[in-house]
């Protein structure tokens, strides 16, 4: 019997044994294990660094200047934040422990032409960055302005955290232009061709007209007789004077006066050569005609017509008398040649003269200023002299100055953030506000004035 009571709780016996052994305390050797792995928890619980405000969002509006010149103008006028080499990305570590940043990328890309900024173009320092624990740390990014066309440019610079699998992201907008020098002589030569189209349009176009009047005068005295070259040449020139001096009025009656006269000479020319050809036939011909020939001449090249138009009447009346003589020639016809000649050259005589009176009479302009000079004890002299060689080149300098920096103001300073990214469309832009500068220009002309 008692072996049976044996067999029967033996079996129980053995599993409680068990069941105690398993719930019975650890090793003291355990909790040094677990405290040794304690620290690996905090690792890699790591908080990841924060950018501070401006570092977030990375704004940039910079110049491209390449050489001296252009390098000072850009001094001149733009403000220092274009200027900028470097600026410092500041990173706050809020962790109790420290960290460190594995490796950095920058990518970058143009936003109209799609051009990748190259590495040297922005720039962070290479291999790990270390950032102390509760420490704003900051790491400097390199802008490399020369290696940055004019563009708008979008992207992002990529940091690898320790212990953290997500990288940080820094948004990146910058706007590049280029530099001043360009635009500012574009400009200028806008400015320049909007002034030489209104001088074409106010003076240069009269002016022209009256100067091709001239060349065709030239031009008929090329093919008169040499003798009546001498005569007319330096009558040419002083009227060539009048038209460099803006005097067109002036200029274009002296032209009519001086072709005039050609007609004048070529009758004469012509009554010679007939009474020359008589003498050759032995007909009879009265030396006092070409005495009276040779003094009309003098009298032309003396510029006193009047005289003239009297010599030349004698010289008809001689050719009428020979004409009621029944001589067999074409007197009448040379007669009728020279008489419209002669009334002609009588008539722009008196034009001259008219013309004169009225470029001598003063204007009111005049008289007031004339009136002004008395009150202020200036000379006339000095007036004139301040005025030409100071007052009016300093003015138009100023204005003209002012002009192109308007403009510059306008296109380029304030709107012209990525100014030559597109170069076509940029450059013309400033020719064009050059050309239509209206309200400017005006004042910019009369002060250049006709020279009356």
């Amino acid at each position: 019997m008692k072996r049976l009571l044996i067999a029967a709780f033996l079996p129980l016996l053995l599993s409680q044994s068990v069941a105690i052994a398993q719930t019975a305390p650890q090793n003291p050797a355990e909790p040094e294990r677990q405290a040794v792995s304690q620290p690996e928890i905090e690792v890699n619980q790591q908080l990841p660094i924060v950018p501070l405000k401006g570092t977030d969002q990375i704004q940039l509006r910079v110049v491209n200047c390449n050489w001296v010149v252009d390098c000072l103008l850009a001094n001149l006028f733009l403000p220092a934040s274009t200027r900028l080499n470097q600026i410092e990305l500041r990173l706050d570590n809020p962790a109790l422990v420290p960290t460190k940043i594995l490796n950095s990328a920058v990518s970058v890309q143009g936003a109209l032409t799609y051009y990748p900024l190259p590495d040297r173009a922005l720039s962070i320092p290479p291999g790990e960055i270390a950032l102390p624990a509760q420490t704003i740390t900051s790491v400097p990014l390199t802008l490399g302005r020369s290696a940055m066309p004019p563009e708008q440019y979008v992207g992002a610079i990529y940091l690898t955290q320790a212990n953290q699998s997500n990288r940080l992201i820094l948004p990146i907008n910058m706007s590049v232009r280029c530099g001043p020098f360009l635009p500012l002589m574009f400009l200028l030569l806008g400015v320049i061709l909007g002034q030489l189209f209104k001088y074409m349009q106010e003076q240069g176009g009269p002016q022209a007209q009256v100067r091709k009047k001239v060349y065709q005068l030239e031009n008929d005295i090329r093919e008169a007789h040499p003798g009546d070259r001498r005569i007319l040449r330096s009558m040419v020139q002083d009227a060539r004077k009048l038209v460099y001096r803006q005097q067109l009025e002036a200029a274009d009656t002296q032209v009519t006066l001086i072709q005039s006269r050609l007609g004048v000479l070529k009758q004469l020319r012509a009554i010679e050569d007939q009474l020359y050809e008589k003498q050759k036939r032995s007909e009879s011909v009265e030396r006092d005609t070409f005495g009276q020939i040779q003094t009309a001449r003098d009298l032309i090249a003396q510029g006193q017509d009047d005289k003239a138009t009297s010599t030349v009447a004698e010289i008809l009346e001689t050719a009428s008398a020979r004409g009621r003589g029944g001589a067999a020639d074409d007197s009448e016809a040379m007669e009728v040649a020279l008489r419209g000649a002669a009334i002609k050259l009588d008539q722009s005589a008196r034009n001259a003269i008219t013309n004169v009176e009225k470029t001598e009479a003063l204007t009111p302009i005049e008289q007031l200023q004339q009136l002004l000079v008395s009150v202020s004890g200036l000379s006339d002299q000095v007036r004139a002299e301040a005025t030409f060689w100071f007052v009016r080149p300093l003015l138009y300098l100023v204005l003209l100055t002012s002009l192109t920096l308007a403009g510059l103001n306008t296109l380029y300073i304030e709107k012209g953030e990525t100014f030559g990214a597109r170069p076509m469309s940029d450059y013309l832009t400033l020719l064009l506000w050059g050309l239509s500068a209206d309200v400017a220009s005006r004042s910019l002309s009369g002060l250049q004035g006709q020279k009356e």
